[in-house]
């Protein structure tokens, strides 16, 4: 009998514990934690000198290379840690080689003995003074702490059988019960903590007081109409008190509201230095300003760079974002009382900047396509090394870029990025994934990722974001469009609006050059060219398509550059223009709005280009010009 079985294992629910947040905090917190718990099996299985196979977290020489496993084995072995990593970096899932009498429930014993520490760290400093107030806080704490997470692990004796984790999970052996009440405003599953029921009237004074209490105890953590769950407590919780549980984190994450702002603040800060100074002044003079020390923009590279050489400019880049735009300084419901003549002055020192800050930032989401069949496929040690080589770029990428990482393991990356900024940053990050694979003799064709990136205005519920973004990865780019792909979507105020996707061939050309920030500077006039459209003729676009197509299939006869090419030279600043040229310009145009999907069969690989057009291909191009402004 051999003396090595192999261990797939995996935690979980994934969407449902990171994906339903409101904060940006909440966010990176759900994410941090199950990538930590997550750390904390594979320490199980590492304690009785078992190997992680995938991912892989040591080196050659058998030494820990992965920060976060690291952090968690010195933790084991008793040592205080003032600081550790920030990111999570291990996937929820792994497959390790573990001996014969080994016990997959010490890995579940673990995870349940980090989980309870982190838990109970958060009741006895929030829940525990205020319970009293509640009705059953207690018995529903403990009914959700213990029963929220989905484990699942399965056994072989082979080391190729990939496909018998996804075997065991068909099993539904976790099914969450009905819980009963009122439910958390971020969790709609789950019930809040103060156990009584709005509907009743007494009850309701009793919910409003108990949470009131809890506001008071948490001071700014807590808005009025949040009544939470202990799933989503603990995730807004636990960065205040991680640097006793495990180590200290960030406990200030840049709101969706900053990131949106945050080249208009660096522009603001570089041009009008002193009216900047003078802005941060007269907030910080009034009711306005909750908080010193608040630095969101540290964790966005542009604005951290620039307060490290300009330290006088630090006020105004910890000025809460609301404050750069004109609809929210009007809005009272968001500030205290009181403050209508400072807001009114603020506005009119608002309107002396260059500019208007955007009102959208973007999420940007990546997955490696097709993960299981390349491990079936190809030596998992391989594709692992090459997935290390791939996660040791991101984070500098998504820094660069003036991102916000979330989350980088394996072949998994989500980030929040200024407008601006995300899409050079997928395809950089496209580049760094192939490159990665280069020397694995592993076909670059069954190497690939695929991209979302949603941008999103910044009123937009930050839950239902992540969820578009994610479904957009899954049913567009990698289903509808073939994987290998990247797609792209708006969200303005009333709802999705554009959305396009593209192999990742008619984005990257020459394997450098990104298309459509080509056509975003034609339009702005950004390149060393003149400005090349304007937004008149975007919007006029769509009532050409129409023109052009039967039945939204492409009209045969038409010859769609040749036709738009001679409407675009109607215009009388491009009477100078030669027809040649203007083909070359509409032919641009017109490659990104055919539809195009990648069609696989057996191991060949090819493009296929569909005879419609889209018009959110240039829809989108107008957007990211105009960078929201105005919507």
């Amino acid at each position: 009998m051999s003396s090595t079985r192999y261990l797939h294992f995996t935690i979980g629910p994934v969407q449902g514990f990171v994906s339903q947040s409101r904060r940006t905090r909440d966010l990176w917190a759900g994410s941090f934690l199950l990538s930590y718990l997550a750390g904390q099996a594979m320490h199980a299985v590492l304690d009785v000198k078992g190997k992680i196979k995938f991912p892989v977290v040591c080196d050659d020489q058998g030494n820990l290379q992965d920060a976060l496993l690291i952090a968690i084995a010195e933790k084991k072995k008793g040592r205080k840690l003032t600081v550790g990593p920030k990111i999570g970096t291990l996937p929820n899932r792994f497959k390790a080689e573990i001996p014969v009498d080994f016990d997959p429930q010490e890995c579940v014993k673990a995870i349940q003995e980090a989980w309870s520490n982190i838990a109970r760290s958060v009741w006895d400093e929030y829940i525990a003074p205020v319970a009293h107030a509640g009705q059953d806080v207690t018995l529903i704490w403990d009914r959700q702490v213990n029963s929220f997470w989905d484990i699942a692990w399965a056994i072989s004796d082979d080391e190729k059988s990939n496909n018998l984790l996804d075997m065991r999970k068909n099993w539904r052996s976790h099914v969450p019960e009905v819980e009963p009440g009122d439910k958390c405003t971020i969790m709609g599953n789950l019930q809040e903590l103060s156990g009584f029921v709005r509907a009743r009237k007494p009850e309701k004074e009793k919910q409003d007081a108990f949470w009131a209490a809890l506001r008071k105890n948490a001071r700014l953590d807590l808005r009025e109409d949040e009544r939470l769950c202990a799933i989503s407590f603990i995730k807004r919780f636990f960065p205040l008190l991680a640097g006793r549980v495990i180590w200290g984190v960030p406990i200030v994450y840049p709101s969706t509201t900053y990131i949106a702002a945050a080249h208009w603040m660096e522009k603001a800060m570089r041009e009008n230095t002193t009216l900047s100074c003078d802005y941060a002044s007269l907030a910080a003079g009034s009711k306005l300003v909750q908080g010193k020390g608040i630095q969101p923009g540290e964790a966005i590279n542009c604005i951290r760079q620039l307060v490290y050489k300009h330290p006088h400019l630090e006020k105004f880049a910890c000025l809460d974002a609301n404050l750069f735009y004109n609809s929210m300084l009007d809005n009272d419901g968001i500030w205290p009382d009181d403050t209508a003549n400072q807001r009114k002055q603020l506005k009119g020192l608002l309107s002396k900047f260059n500019g208007k800050a955007s009102s959208y930032y973007a999420v940007l989401i990546m997955d490696g396509d097709k993960m299981g069949a390349l491990l079936q496929d190809f030596k998992a040690q391989k594709v692992s090394k090459a997935l290390v080589d791939f996660g040791k770029d991101v984070p500098s990428i998504i820094n660069d870029k003036n991102g916000v990482l979330i989350y980088a393991g394996g072949d998994d990356v989500m980030a929040l990025l200024p407008l601006e900024d995300a899409l050079d940053a997928a395809v950089r990050l496209c580049l760094s994934y192939r490159e990665s694979f280069k020397n694995t003799a592993i076909p670059g064709s069954r190497a690939t990722i695929s991209a979302s990136i949603l941008y999103a205005h910044h009123h937009a519920p930050l839950k239902s974001i992540l969820n578009k973004a994610h479904q957009m990865l899954d049913k567009v780019a990698k289903d509808k469009t073939g994987r290998d792909s990247l797609v792209v979507g708006v969200w303005k105020t009333a709802g999705p609006d554009i959305l396009w996707s593209s192999p990742w061939e008619k984005v990257i050309v020459d394997n450098k050059y990104n298309i459509i920030e080509q056509l975003v500077d034609n339009f702005t006039g950004n390149s060393n060219e003149q400005r090349q459209y304007n937004s008149a003729y975007f919007y006029n676009l769509r009532q050409r398509f129409k023109i052009l197509m039967d039945e939204n299939q492409l009209i045969p006869e038409f010859n769609p550059v040749k036709l738009l090419a001679v409407e675009y030279m109607k215009n009388r600043d491009r009477a100078q223009l030669n027809m040649q040229e203007a083909e070359k310009r509409m032919e641009k145009l017109v490659n990104l709005c055919r539809c195009s999907r990648r069609e696989v069969t057996g191991s060949d690989v090819k493009n296929i280009q569909e005879s419609n057009l889209q018009i959110d291909g240039a829809l989108l191009v107008r957007f990211l010009a105009e960078k929201g402004v105005g919507e």
